[in-house]
């Protein structure tokens, strides 16, 4: 029997969440067909996640739930986190409708993202190891709910061909966060709720490939309670992000000329006071039966909400033939009650008050709602239709028995052309694209997009950007931090690929790259070039020749790099004169410490007559800097701890390499700047008194510097120049 993984924060009888019972109940629709196992933590409380549960395998209802200790909680670090991510939020006037149309994202680094995300808890590394080492034995690993570190760093430990998503979505601040975005495009296919939640994850995150499973709704009739009057029902946790103020507010607003015994009753966990009031009824935790007579008693279901995924409580009151008066702001239980015609929609208090009213006046109205909220839900939330639903989806997008783990599917080669860079593109003219979205919503509503440096991704023949970023997050090199490593595969992506794309495309090539660690564009060369490699790395061991074995994940490639080990500052480099017909000099001429002219003139040895030089390197000049030094903030690099050699010691602008380049006997063939982080921190609060004197240097603006530069045959002996502008003393 194929096995499939269930990833959920938290399981336990006593659990009453949505994602942890929608878990739960799709462990127990799929377990006559697969062997299901359901990972988890051992923590209960959302309040710290502190460990409660013994670690190990429990087997409940014939379900294995396999409880991982925690090693990250929740503490008030994270609520400071939390505090700025609401206050960015709204100074930077992010959320899904703004001005341009399109979902603004906050404007935070990937790291602090990732810092909110692993200090929200629960994180647990013995689950993520687990993940990192056994994913193969699962058919399909379906992970639950995107807030949490369970799935968002769990997605990066697995091949997406193995991986399904149930993030259920709700419209809320942390979704604007970029990185769950790129999460939910590791996985190979989307499991939503509901087509209101479709609706808003493509708005917020983009086309994603999925299906709408939903979760089956226990419609059993009960007997109603019966209680000394009328009543208004709420069930759920009272919390303003639940819209529980709004409702105290426009249910006390409606008894102040209301004259008859309608109360308003709440049961649940009281995370806010509820108000001291002759009509309001607190009763705390309730056991389900006990709910399901409230409901099947009730006047109506208040649901507030503004923010859910589902609402499973409204669906199991429109099966007790209870009428639903909701909240219109949320999209997905506006749907329910127009869909269904089994309730009223209010915006504010009078309209709250007008529902109300026609819901408790009229017993025939009532009545009439009750039936069509019940007909929808026993016609679209059955077990068996839901069961049948969530396995297509499994075995819809799973991979065939030809295929390995994570190999590239041949269907990439039928991407739409828009997909496929023109590979007669000039790629040194920048030009405006839809990249500009994500920096233009960094900004307090000022606009990025003319200054955006958004250049064509130049992608290898045949290839998609999705499928190439696939290959390259996937390649690991022994020994390495396997977080850390995709992280930063994830984050310069695009800066590998225009690195490649300046590579000539020629038979035979000899080619030398300088600082290949951790080999991202030497694996790009590896499978995209005709190309003899020669490495070199300087971990502080110079003389020493050696190997690192680097396994490309999505190809199950194994890859022994032989490097030689030099100081490119101080020595002469180990090979013989005019080797190479291309040489990478890469996000090193940053780091050096005080001749840059000495590795230009040992790279000019060692290139034949008429060779090329790729030279990359971070802009001094880039519109993050600039927005920074107006306003104050320095933008030199930190001291590292890794030495001297660990940060950014100097750098250079467009003109200066131009500038030294050609000093020393380059000919620069190709020199732009392009972005490569969608992401930055930066201080754009002038930025709209700004764009209007910088927009004319918009090529120079991007956030890397990349260049070709010739080597001709009646350069090579020339004398090493080392410029005044760049030298305070040579």
């Amino acid at each position: 029997m194929k096995k499939v993984a269930i990833v959920v924060q938290r399981c336990h009888q006593s659990i009453v969440g949505g994602s942890e019972s929608l878990a739960w109940q799709y462990a127990g629709l799929l377990k006559d067909t697969y062997e299901v196992e359901l990972l988890t933590t051992t923590a209960i409380n959302t309040f710290d996640w502190a460990n409660e549960l013994p670690v190990g395998v429990e087997l409940r209802e014939g379900i294995s739930i396999r409880r991982f200790p925690v090693t990250i909680g929740r503490t008030p670090y994270w609520s400071k986190l939390h505090e700025r991510l609401l206050r960015d939020f709204d100074s930077h006037n992010c959320g899904r409708r703004t001005a341009e149309g399109k979902a603004r994202y906050l404007p935070w680094s990937l790291s602090l993202q990732e810092e909110f995300i692993r200090h929200q808890g629960p994180y647990s590394a013995p689950l993520m190891e687990f993940l990192r080492l056994r994913w193969a034995d699962y058919h399909s690993i379906i992970f639950v709910t995107y807030l949490y570190p369970t799935t968002y760093f769990g997605l990066l430990e697995i091949p997406p061909a193995r991986a399904l998503f149930a993030p259920t979505l709700h419209d809320e601040q942390p979704a604007y966060l970029s990185a769950y975005k790129y999460a939910a495009h590791r996985a190979r296919a989307v499991i939503w709720l509901t087509e209101g939640e479709r609706r808003l994850g493509n708005d917020i995150w983009g086309e994603l490939p999925g299906h709408v499973v939903s979760m089956s709704i226990d419609s059993r009739i009960r007997q109603p309670a019966v209680l000394d009057s009328r009543y208004l029902l709420y069930c759920g946790r009272i919390d303003p992000n639940k819209g529980c103020v709004e409702l105290f507010e426009h249910f006390i607003e409606f008894k102040k000329t209301d004259r008859s015994n309608l109360r308003l009753v709440l049961v649940g966990k009281d995370d806010i006071p509820v108000p001291n009031h002759p009509y309001i009824d607190f009763r705390g935790f309730v056991a389900d039966e006990e709910k399901f007579k409230l409901m099947a008693g009730a006047t109506a279901l208040a649901m507030p909400s503004g923010n859910e995924s589902f609402s499973i409580v409204t669906l199991e009151a429109m099966a007790q033939r209870t009428p639903i008066l909701a909240s219109a702001a949320c999209e997905v239980i506006a749907d329910h009650v127009n869909l269904s015609g089994g309730g009223r929609l209010y915006d504010d208090a009078a309209s709250f008050a007008a529902g109300l009213t026609e819901i408790f006046a009229d017993g025939g109205k009532r009545k009439e709602l009750g039936e069509r909220g019940r007909e929808y839900v026993v016609a679209r939330f059955q077990p068996d239709q839901i069961r049948t639903s969530l396995i297509d989806a499994i075995e819809m997008h799973s991979i065939s028995s030809e295929e390995s783990d994570p190999v590239i599917s041949t269907a990439m080669n039928a991407q739409p052309k828009d997909e496929v860079a023109d590979p007669t593109m000039k790629i040194s003219e920048p030009v405006e694209t839809d990249d500009a979205e994500v920096c233009a919503a960094d900004t307090n509503g000022a606009d990025l997009g003319g200054l955006r440096v958004a250049t064509p991704l130049p992608l290898p023949q045949g290839w998609s950007e999705e499928k190439l970023r696939e290959l390259v997050t996937s390649v690991q090199v022994e020994d390495g931090p396997v977080l850390e490593l995709h992280n930063y595969a994830a984050l310069d992506f695009r800066r590998f690929v225009y690195t490649l794309s300046l590579v000539p495309e020629k038979p035979n090539l000899e080619i030398l790259e300088l600082g290949a660690n951790p080999y991202f564009t030497t694996t790009l060369i590896h499978k995209f070039r005709d190309a003899r490699l020669h490495l070199s790395n300087f971990f502080g061991r110079p003389g020493r020749n050696a190997v690192q074995q680097i396994i490309v994940q999505q190809t199950g490639e194994v890859i022994p790099y032989q490097y030689q080990e030099f100081n490119i500052e101080k020595d002469s480099f180990p090979y013989e004169d005019e080797s190479f017909d291309v040489v990478l000099f890469c996000e090193i001429i940053e780091h050096l410490l005080s001749d840059p002219v000495h590795t230009l003139t040992e790279i000019r040895r060692v290139l034949k007559p008429g060779g090329s030089m790729v030279l990359t390197t971070p802009n001094a000049a880039r519109l993050e800097n600039v927005c920074k030094m107006v306003s104050g903030v320095n933008i030199y690099d930190g001291y590292s701890g890794y030495g001297p050699y660990g940060r950014h010691n100097r750098e250079y602008t467009k003109h200066d390499l131009f500038l030294l380049l050609s000093a020393n006997g380059f000919q620069v063939e190709t020199l732009f700047t392009a972005d490569v982080h969608e992401d930055f921190a930066n201080s754009s609060s002038v930025l709209t008194e700004l764009a209007p004197l910088i927009e004319h240097r918009q090529p120079d603006l991007g956030q890397y510097i990349f260049s070709r530069s010739i080597m001709e045959a009646n350069s090579k002996s020339a004398a090493p120049v080392r410029p005044e502008w760049l030298f305070r003393s040579a």
